[in-house]
């Protein structure tokens, strides 16, 4: 008997879905950083074993009040993948104090089988955990409520093993060796996009995106080049840096965990363009493959 089935990680930004997905697939695939929306696109991470596929829907986090075409087009994602699903799992940062009950009403309505994941669970002690297990006992009925800590692997098995009993048999929708529905190079922007998010302040990882331009994968080493959008000139001196610094910086940064993921030596060369207004634009967003 064989069950295969598609998940959907809902959640409010920063909650730890895509390090989740990375945990359980065994591969850092997914973009993590500290700051909120990191993760813009839905993306499959697909977990395999012998009798078991399991595809996870890495979503963006829950936007209260979109301001932007680019919000809206993530806010689409979320909202498909809540019709998609075979089984939905809601996850929550036990270490946040923001109120979800939004987005917990919405999850609510649905009827697929679900999970609640109670993350950073290494980060609370006894009664933190209890008073929020009861909280979503009373908003969910008959459901599994697990605490992990999707960083160090805690209680991540036994998560694994509660989706597997909730899977419906199926053969599986994708073959065995492969880990994501994205190509290499959708990764080497998110890589790039990623390290944008650790390096810089403020408001420059929110205004950039990471477009390739080219992607030679036959050569040794690997030829990629990447142009980096901004929207004010301003930010493309930022991301320059004095005399070259931060983009040399942001360009080893980014070869070297392309280097680990590819495992092949990596030729980065990054561009940085202003292209003011792009996340408002339409068009611009649909040729960048949000789903608008």
């Amino acid at each position: 008997m064989h069950k295969a089935g598609f998940i959907s990680i809902l959640g409010y930004p920063n909650v730890g879905k895509s390090t989740l997905v990375n945990s359980i697939i065994g591969e850092n695939l997914m973009p993590v950083s500290p700051k909120a929306q990191t993760t813009r696109q839905r993306v499959l991470g697909i977990y395999n074993d012998e009798n078991t596929q399991i595809i996870f829907s890495d979503l963006p986090g829950w936007l209260t009040n979109p301001q932007y075409e680019l919000h809206k087009a993530m806010l689409h994602d979320i909202e498909s993948a809540f019709e998609d699903a075979d089984i939905l799992i809601y996850m929550h940062d036990l270490t946040d104090k923001r109120d979800d009950n939004q987005l917990i009403d919405i999850v609510a309505k649905y009827s697929q089988p679900k999970i609640v994941v109670l993350n950073k669970a290494d980060l609370v002690d006894e009664k933190t955990f209890s008073i929020k297990e009861k909280k979503f006992k009373e908003k969910f009925s008959n459901v599994d409520i697990i605490a992990v800590s999707a960083l160090t692997g805690y209680n991540v098995d036994k998560l694994l093993e509660i989706i597997k009993t909730l899977l419906p048999e199926h053969p599986p929708y994708y073959d065995k060796d492969i880990l994501s529905d994205r190509y290499l190079r959708y990764f080497a922007s998110e890589i790039i996009r990623e390290q944008i998010y650790y390096l810089y302040k403020e408001e420059i990882p929110y205004e950039t995106e990471v477009i390739i331009n080219s992607f030679k994968e036959d050569q040794d080493p690997v030829f990629i080049e990447a142009e980096i959008w901004v929207m004010r000139d301003s930010q493309k001196n930022i991301i320059i840096g004095k005399k070259g610094e931060m983009i040399k910086q942001l360009g080893t940064n980014a070869r070297l965990k392309l280097e680990k993921l590819l495992d092949k030596h990596i030729f980065l060369n990054l561009f940085v363009k202003v292209q003011p207004n792009w996340r408002n634009d339409r068009n611009t967003l649909k040729r960048l493959g949000y789903n608008i």
